[in-house]
């Protein structure tokens, strides 16, 4: 499993986003049907980054679900940025 390189969190906003690549971003695409997390792709769709718009648990249970899904590590730190 990928581990992330950087992790960002605005408590003030309750967004996060998890840093798995540094590529050039080439598309982004909703990855929860409620549009609350989003994947940054590069240009072969290899994930960049995860973005959480949301830091509640069903937000972020969707966004682990999708980075496990994708052979990545979902960073607990955001669970306690929740609480």
């Amino acid at each position: 499993m990928m581990k992330p390189i950087a992790v960002e969190v605005d408590l003030e906003v309750k967004a996060g986003y998890v840093t798995y690549s540094d590529n050039k971003v080439a598309e982004t695409r909703d990855v929860w049907e409620e549009g609350t997390v989003a994947a940054d792709l590069d240009s072969e769709g290899g994930i960049i980054g995860i973005e959480v718009l949301g830091l509640d648990s069903e937000t972020l249970s969707q966004a682990r679900k999708y980075a496990e899904n994708n052979d990545l590590v979902f960073p607990a730190m955001l669970d306690l940025a929740a609480s």
